[in-house]
């Protein structure tokens, strides 16, 4: 799911993605899922497809991601950088779950990983992908409104800790799948730079 040249791609999840998925999850989400959760989706969730984001490195002409992976291999650091899940139901998709480590925010990762995750929604045939967004979340709003995500109502006491849901949805028509690509290579434009900047803070001791 990556093209070449990106410094940053998004590949399945695997289950050696899990233990970084959840220091992420932790640090993302006031009720986080459990680890047995994503084990679960990953071995028997056949309507389901997970995703991770991380620095491109797999293909030797790709220098900038290659390098900024290498740099975080030796210093410890997981090159999971975020992750994000899909649901499949007949001709809709559900989006149950997206986030981006604390220290990669903020640099258009989450625009970059939703609208790829969106064009997997679209190649599997999905016509509207939903989600929900707690109240509070007003981060996630923002990044769901900027897509085209329309508030449709509300799911009371949806959150382990009493918090209402907001559900929202995209209706995937082809107006909306042609708006939606060219928003994903204006985030390309963007991510290109980010990985010029990160590879120069990697190199820096900057994160």
């Amino acid at each position: 799911m990556g093209k070449r040249g990106l410094p940053f791609v998004v590949r399945p999840m695997e289950e050696r993605d899990i233990p970084a998925v959840m220091a992420i999850e932790r640090v993302s989400f006031p009720a986080p899922w459990p680890e047995s959760a994503y084990h679960y989706e990953l071995r028997y969730g056949t309507g389901s497809r997970f995703f991770v984001l991380q620095p491109a490195g797999e293909d030797r002409a790709n220098e900038r991601g290659r390098r900024l992976r290498s740099v975080m291999r030796r210093r410890g650091i997981s090159p999971v950088l975020g992750y994000a899940g899909l649901r499949f139901r007949s001709d809709r998709a559900h989006l149950s779950t997206l986030a981006i480590h604390p220290d990669w925010r903020g640099r258009g990762l989450g625009s970059f990983l939703l609208l790829t995750v969106l064009e997997e929604a679209v190649q599997e045939g999905a016509q509207q992908i939903t989600l929900e967004v707690r109240p509070s979340n007003r981060v996630a709003q923002r990044l769901y409104a900027k897509i085209g995500f329309t508030h449709t109502g509300v799911r009371p006491g949806y959150y382990r800790d009493g918090e209402d849901a907001w559900l929202m949805a995209l209706t995937l028509d082809e107006e909306t799948v042609s708006r939606l690509r060219t928003l994903r290579r204006a985030v390309e434009a963007r991510v290109r730079t980010i990985g010029r900047l990160s590879h120069q803070g990697a190199s820096d001791g900057k994160w």
